[in-house]
């Protein structure tokens, strides 16, 4: 939506630049997403109390299905995301995108751990004794902004510039992705909206940091290869496409 773009280009300008005085460029440790992310709605407002009923009626309408493919969906990898790119995307086939990747998970859990500390907001089933998760979530790991989300994001972000061909494909993959933590009880959609914005702005980061360029390079290599896509795809793929929604 257009509100995801206006918002993120308000945070990418209040991340410190990459270039030095000198013309130079330099590496990013870590994102600091409490200094972009707005703050969580303030318990007992409006937002809030939407945010639970959201919840709530997710609980109520979801199937069998829907909890299986939630609870599937806990794993954090870009392997989830093997039915929206095919049959090629398999882990043993695939060792540098799989290294690549879980350098991405670690440096997401880095990010993300620090901003749920800042805001600490409690998970919906601490909020309401109406919520019935579908697994218990760690002691202090707080809900605002879900890690899975953002890790979905930063996922889909980084293979849609990988596989420009696959762009619908992936981003529908990662929405739904993102959404099953709210399927599990396990956040609220804000924490979710939190996640899709903070995972932008990381892949955004991981593609200008000079440190991440020969392991992006050597994964996206691989993954074409494995997918049986040319090295390069045309200038025009991708390029013609609405994506406001993301």
């Amino acid at each position: 939506m257009k509100r995801y773009a206006l918002l993120l280009t308000l945070l990418l300008i209040g991340q410190p630049s990459l270039a030095d005085d000198d013309g130079g460029t330099t590496c990013i440790d870590k994102v600091e997403l409490s200094n972009l992310l707005p703050p969580p709605p303030a318990a007992g407002s409006t937002a809030a109390q939407h945010d639970l009923q959201v919840v709530l009626a997710t609980q109520q309408s979801r199937t069998q299905a829907d909890m299986d493919a939630a609870k599937a969906d806990t794993e954090r990898s870009v392997f989830r995301f093997a039915d929206a790119l095919g049959s090629g995307l398999q882990p043993k086939a695939l060792p540098k995108t799989s290294a690549f990747f879980s350098r991405v998970l670690n440096f997401d859990k880095d990010a993300v751990k620090d901003v749920k500390d800042y805001w600490k907001r409690q998970r919906p089933a601490a909020v309401s004794s109406e919520v019935h998760p579908l697994a218990k979530e760690k002691d202090n790991d707080w809900s605002y902004p879900s890690g899975h989300a953002t890790f979905g994001y930063s996922t889909a972000v980084l293979l849609a510039n990988m596989l420009p061909e696959k762009r619908a494909a992936i981003f529908a993959r990662a929405d739904v992705y993102a959404q099953h933590r709210i399927v599990m009880g396990a956040h609220f959609p804000s924490d979710v909206e939190a996640g899709h914005l903070a995972g932008t702005v990381i892949a955004t980061q991981i593609m200008q940091d000079p440190t991440w360029r020969q392991d992006y390079e050597a994964a996206r290599l691989e993954l074409r290869h494995a997918l049986g896509l040319p090295a390069n795809p045309p200038r025009a793929v991708g390029l013609d496409h609405d994506d406001d929604d993301h």
